[in-house]
């Protein structure tokens, strides 16, 4: 058990600090609004959508993961769900769309398919044991 000492810190181990006591006032307290160094601040839509450095043409790729496409301002989606949807209509609730090939970026609409999270399991399942 990790115990503290009288002036709030930690005994052992840890490197957490002092802790602040009741009637203590925080460094910045009353300095809401003040920019200290505003050319290096984060500005409104600054980094959104194509004024991003690292845009790809609204598209995103995670490694071991699949597609994403921006649908709005900060929002994003999965490419395979975008397109589900675009061509067969909503997706019902519970299910997950199941890429048929297994390759996560074949976003065909002929290569997807809506699928209960029952049966995805089963699915990784079958494909764990005869991968043994």
């Amino acid at each position: 058990m990790i115990r503290r000492k009288e002036d709030g810190t930690f005994t052992q181990g840890t490197n957490c600090g002092k802790r602040f006591k009741k009637g203590d006032t925080p460094w910045n307290k009353r300095l809401k609004g003040i920019h200290h160094s505003p050319e290096t601040e984060f500005k409104e839509d600054q980094y959104v959508g194509e004024n991003h450095p690292s845009w790809k043409g609204g598209v995103q790729i995670n490694k071991n993961d699949c597609v994403y496409v921006w649908v709005g301002k900060n929002k994003r989606v999965r490419r395979a769900r975008k397109v589900y949807e675009d061509t067969y209509g909503e997706i019902p609730r519970g299910y997950v769309i199941y890429h048929i090939d297994g390759n996560n970026l074949n976003d065909d609409p002929k290569n997807l398919e809506a699928i209960s999270r029952a049966e995805l399991v089963k699915r990784n399942a079958s494909k764990r044991l005869k991968g043994r």
